[in-house]
């Protein structure tokens, strides 16, 4: 979202009027997972990508790809799911839940500076693959 909306809160809603205003080709929206009470932590971990129109799930597929290639992570799979910023854009539309933030494991790579930056590289690489096959 750019300079604009640097440390702010950005509601749901505005972030697809943002990406729809701005004629965005592709909006991803990055995602710590979380568990309901109950769950065992550690038996989660990994990355989940969702996806609601149809023409999003081949740069899903790019982009996972390009996550267990290069980081590693556990690919917990590809879904179709109506969440409100994969529903309502205009641009080809993703949200990266890119591991579970109360995996002792999972949580130790989201806080890493190091991991930030590959887990950033892989996502442009899916998406640089993705727009160089299609």
């Amino acid at each position: 979202l750019g300079d604009v909306y640097k440390r702010q809160d950005i509601s749901l809603n505005d972030r697809v009027e943002f990406t729809n205003d701005e004629n965005s080709m592709i909006f991803i929206s990055l995602h710590g997972n979380a568990l309901p009470d109950n769950q065992d932590p550690m038996k989660h971990s990994g990355t989940e990508i969702y996806y609601y129109y149809n023409q999003a799930k081949p740069l899903a597929d790019w982009i996972m790809n390009a996550m267990v290639n290069e980081l590693g992570v556990n690919n917990r799979g590809i879904r179709q799911q109506s969440f409100a910023v994969v529903r309502n854009t205009n641009a080809l539309s993703l949200l990266i839940e890119t591991g579970y933030l109360i995996n002792p494991s999972d949580n130790a790579k989201l806080i890493d500076k190091e991991f930030q930056k590959k887990t950033a590289k892989a996502i442009a690489d899916g998406i640089e693959n993705y727009l160089i096959k299609y």
